[in-house]
């Protein structure tokens, strides 16, 4: 079993220490349970309240950035009476670098008549180009025909049918006529109000407002000539602060997700930050916990350890004992912790989407996240942590005279 070496080398295979090691945390199972077991609660504490604020960070932004793309930039006119987003300004911003795609967007208030009710609305004349930059979530039938720019299609939201109380069935909307009505007084190029009947071709779900979306065409065909607004689309997202910079530069106003979402990350950095002080509380309870365990086991098998060094274990053997058996307590621990916050949070996430549904709410949603990152990162802390808590015992243990050892008792 032992070999002789050097005194600085390792005389006993890792795999003899091991085993050791492990028999070692057998022989005294209420103390290994309870050091487990404090391990377990301090990661997992940490872990279930990690994985709820990213859950939480999660869900408000996707509620806050919503159908938007997180590499579109919008474009708008600071003063709308002196530059305008036409055609001009739409080949110089094609031109600038990592720009993938650009839609001219057009939005007005108008109103509309359907199944003989009438309401207001925000009518937005769209692009093939804004389809792919914006998630829109089609709930019934199909997306506008951009191929054909005399065709009348209109795609309304769910709003817009619930403010004039058809809610009960989309598929029942499709096909069916729809008046638009646009004032002249609203929209920038008109001479008279204009009225049209466009057929339904889809339903969508996006924001708590009527919306109305046809071609932008059919818009420009009325002598309609800047956008109301442009969007943008960036090949990557680090080339959204140059191209904002150099479009701001034209003295145009630029919105992106991107600071919305650096706001969220703020936040939700010093909630984290937060949580885990909480968590840590528990965690300096197992961290003592496992100190006075690797301690007390030291004070009980000092004549074991003269023993060994006695039957020619090095100095280092003895040291990699300690540290494989605190190796093992992490493991172990946060192993326990981290699968039994994981499943606590799975039945939260289950109990709360049942709530919700018996309140109205159709869409899934997690409060509690479980990257698998957030797992990999506190299992190698817990064993960082270990090797740490260790150190004393272990370098102790090391320093242990065999001879003295074998006296002692």
């Amino acid at each position: 079993m032992f070999k002789r070496t050097s005194k600085d080398t390792s005389a006993v295979k890792k795999s003899i220490l091991i085993a050791i090691a492990y028999q070692n945390l057998l022989h005294k199972r209420l103390r290994t349970t309870l050091t487990v077991l404090g391990i377990a609660i301090g990661i997992g504490a940490i872990y279930f309240l990690l994985s709820f604020g990213l859950g939480l960070q999660n869900l408000v932004t996707n509620e806050i950035i919503g159908n938007q793309s997180i590499k579109t930039i919008d474009v708008a006119s600071a003063n709308s009476q002196v530059l305008k987003l036409d055609d001009l300004v739409v080949q110089r911003i094609k031109k600038i670098q990592n720009v993938s795609d650009l839609s001219s967007v057009y939005f007005y208030p108008s109103s509309y008549r359907l199944s003989g009710s009438e309401s207001d609305a925000v009518l937005y004349g769209i692009d093939k180009a804004y389809v792919g930059l914006t998630y829109l979530n089609i709930l019934e039938g199909e997306m506008l025909d951009f191929s054909d720019t005399n065709s009348r299609g209109v795609v309304l939201n769910k709003a817009a049918l619930e403010s004039i109380g058809l809610d009960s069935d989309d598929r029942e909307v499709v096909g069916t006529k729809l008046t638009i009505i646009i004032p002249a007084a609203e929209a920038d190029g008109l001479k008279e109000d204009y009225s049209a009947e466009f057929t339904v071709t889809g339903v969508i779900d996006s924001g708590s407002g009527a919306e109305l979306f046809i071609n932008g065409a059919i818009l420009r065909s009325l002598g309609i000539t800047h956008a109301s607004q442009l969007k943008i689309g960036s090949s990557e997202v680090e080339s959204i602060a140059d191209i904002r910079t150099q479009i701001e530069s034209f003295g145009f106003e630029t919105t992106s997700p991107t600071d919305t979402l650096s706001e969220i990350n703020v936040i939700f950095r010093y909630l984290n930050l937060l949580l885990i002080g909480f968590g840590g509380i528990g965690m300096i309870v197992a961290i003592l916990g496992m100190f006075n365990t690797l301690t007390i086991s030291l004070l009980e098998r000092t004549k074991e350890i003269g023993l060994m060094v006695a039957l020619g274990a090095r100095s280092v053997d003895i040291k990699l004992l300690f540290i494989f058996e605190a190796l093992l307590l992490s493991a172990i621990g946060s192993t326990v912790g981290i699968f039994g916050a994981y499943l606590l949070g799975r039945g939260a996430n289950v109990v709360v989407n049942i709530l919700a549904s018996s309140r109205g709410v159709q869409d899934s949603f997690d409060i509690f996240s479980n990257p698998p990152l957030l797992i990999l990162g506190l299992f190698f802390f817990m064993l960082i942590v270990g090797s740490l808590v260790v150190f004393i015992p272990a370098r102790r243990a090391q320093r242990i005279n065999p001879i003295l050892a074998l006296r002692s008792e």
